[in-house]
């Protein structure tokens, strides 16, 4: 059963979106709350699953890094084995998003890799030990992707957060990876909790983190919601194009960065050209997105797919091995 929220709920929810990172004190002077009142509600949402991590968004394109999709349909697999390769994706080093899909595809996982060849040997790896349970596959590369915040939440604008686009690579020390290692999965930790898993103080991890968000490494901090907790569902519906040039494109991001219910849009390569996120109530909800996205950009819309996310298994965008 969906768990009911209020307005101050949704406000909270929202900031949280925009920056986990904020203090309780901020949240509360934003919303209107004590600061019992908002640390009383993030202990509901987080009890009642809602809230199941921070996590902070990193450029790994900065890092040298390209984000490679996967999608997965499986045949003659029993639940065990399907488990099995949940696990696997879950445990590689560079996966950066592990998903159930209903739909066409049974599975979806974002990988990041240096190199075309690296990326070769990591699904190489990947399909001789499972090959016999994949019916099919598809393989996109991330040309770019623009995030946006929760606006619908509390009816507020949303925010718009981009990663994807090359520039020159930022090369971190060990400092600096040892604070991604924690950040990534834990975008609210203290800083002094902070300084006794990593050993550097206080003053070193502040100028880092700032630093770090100055050169565009630390690109948003956000919070990973249970969405079927709160009665949201979370779809992709995937385009193919035709006539499809920079007007075009610019015209339909703009209309993704407007709507409220939009959550990601993902400029592709491969066998499909765009991805577009949209988290609603149903599938009535989405069907009347869908339909209104043919009707404004018929032009270039040459097929669509539709995949429901019924459950994320892992999100994390500094995925590699964890060195502390």
């Amino acid at each position: 059963m969906a768990l009911k929220l209020d307005l101050k709920d949704r406000k909270i929810l929202t900031l949280l979106d925009e920056n986990s990172s904020m203090s309780n004190s901020q949240i509360s002077r934003k919303v209107g709350l004590s600061k019992p009142a908002v640390e009383y509600r993030l202990e509901r949402f987080e009890k009642n699953n809602v809230i199941l991590s921070y996590y902070t968004v990193v450029n790994f394109t900065k890092l040298g890094y390209s984000q490679y999709k996967i999608y997965f349909k499986f045949q003659n697999i029993d639940i065990e084995n399907e488990k099995k390769i949940i696990d696997y994706w879950k445990k590689d080093s560079n996966s950066v998003w592990v998903a159930e899909t209903r739909g066409k595809w049974d599975l979806a996982v974002s990988i990041v890799a240096e190199n075309n060849f690296r990326f070769g040997k990591i699904l190489d790896e990947f399909m001789n030990k499972f090959s016999k349970f994949i019916l099919e596959k598809d393989v996109l590369l991330l040309e770019y992707s623009p995030l946006y915040s929760r606006g619908y939440m509390a009816e507020t604008k949303p925010k718009e957060f981009l990663y994807g686009i090359p520039t020159k690579v930022y090369v971190l020390d060990e400092t600096d990876r040892k604070i991604l290692n924690i950040l990534s999965t834990n975008a609210r930790i203290p800083i002094i909790e902070m300084a006794e898993k990593t050993k550097l103080t206080r003053d070193v991890i502040n100028y880092r983190i700032k630093k770090l968000t100055k050169e565009d490494i630390i690109v948003q901090y956000r919070c990973y919601l249970n969405l079927h907790n709160i009665g949201i569902n979370h779809y992709k519906i995937i385009f193919r194009t035709k006539n499809f040039n920079e007007n075009s494109e610019k015209e339909i991001r703009e209309y993704v960065a407007r709507h409220k219910k939009a959550t990601q849009f993902l400029k592709i390569i491969g066998s499909w050209d765009i991805e577009i996120e949209f988290e609603t109530e149903n599938e009535d909800e989405l069907y009347k997105i869908l339909t209104d996205i043919r009707k404004k950009f018929s032009s270039i819309i040459r097929d669509f797919d539709i995949l429901r996310i019924t459950e994320t298994f892992k999100l994390d965008f500094y995925p590699f091995q964890k060195r502390l």
